[in-house]
């Protein structure tokens, strides 16, 4: 699971990044449309990896797809 890790670490830093930039947006007296329009996208990409993570929440349901031996919702342990 050290691939999912590194996946959730690149997330958090993202969205580090993406508030910080978010709020030195919204410190600036007179925002131009480059400013408003770069607002935007990180505030799209901040739902999108809202999303993601809330999909990480729901294992799949197909159980070729789990990689640490656990079963599924459907599935019997052994």
């Amino acid at each position: 699971m050290p691939c999912l890790s590194e996946h959730l670490t690149s997330l958090r830093q993202e969205i580090t990044d993406l508030r910080k930039l978010n709020l030195q947006c919204s410190e600036k007296s007179d925002p131009n449309l480059q400013d408003q329009s770069a607002l935007e996208l990180r505030t799209n990409r901040l739902r999108e990896i809202k999303l993601e993570l809330s999909k990480m929440l729901n294992p799949p349901t197909d159980p070729k797809i789990w990689w640490d031996g656990r079963p599924g919702p459907n599935q019997a342990r052994t």
